[in-house]
């Protein structure tokens, strides 16, 4: 069981990396004008590998800052250098604004850092799931326990957490050797934690 933590806190912590790799290798053309935080179109970003696993991506996420302080709060940075795959689904910046401040400083305080580590791991899946591989209405369980359910409209990829809110994907398809990453525009909630969204 211990192992198991370690692996999952491994992939979810080198996510922001992950994403943060891919930014790094993508020309400023093709990211000008663009907020990838707050993307939702019904096409999103798909497609890019980083070509290494997730401990070689060094580079870290403008878009994924405040995800890389809830896994410092969480003590989640000292991490192993295998597992997976998994499947990560990543909250952007935008995705930590939508909840109440003080519920997210609430997280952050070393008190609480069982709780901040079950939400995070309530966003990593074991296994490769790629944006063709997941079918609508698809159930996942994530390492925390949980249950997430796909959705899939057209082009728009999202998935739906316990607390019946939905997160749109709008970077998917991130690969790294021993994982996929899915950028996402929404936190995702285990029923038992209230985080006063707006």
């Amino acid at each position: 069981m211990k192992r198991m933590k370690k692996q999952w806190m491994f992939v979810l912590g080198l996510a922001v990396a992950t994403v943060g790799g891919v930014q790094a290798q993508t020309s400023p053309a093709a990211n000008s004008g663009r907020d990838q935080s707050s993307t939702t179109t019904n096409a999103p970003t798909t497609g890019v590998s980083t070509n290494a696993d997730l401990a070689a991506s060094a580079a870290l996420s403008s878009d994924h800052s405040t995800l890389l302080q809830a896994l410092q709060a969480a003590s989640l940075t000292d991490m192993a250098q295998k597992g997976g795959p998994y499947t990560v689904f990543a909250p952007t910046n935008a995705a930590f604004a939508k909840i109440d401040a003080a519920t997210l400083e609430s997280l952050m305080q070393p008190a609480n850092r069982q709780q901040l580590s079950q939400l995070l791991a309530y966003h990593v899946v074991r296994g490769r799931y790629t944006s063709a591989t997941l079918k609508n209405n698809q159930t996942l369980t994530t390492v925390q326990g949980g249950k997430l359910t796909v959705k899939k409209e057209g082009n728009t990829l999202a998935i739906t957490d316990a607390a019946g809110n939905t997160s749109t994907v709008n970077m998917g398809d991130i690969t790294a050797t021993n994982g996929i990453v899915h950028s996402v525009d929404t936190v995702l909630m285990p029923g038992a934690l209230s985080t006063g969204a707006k």
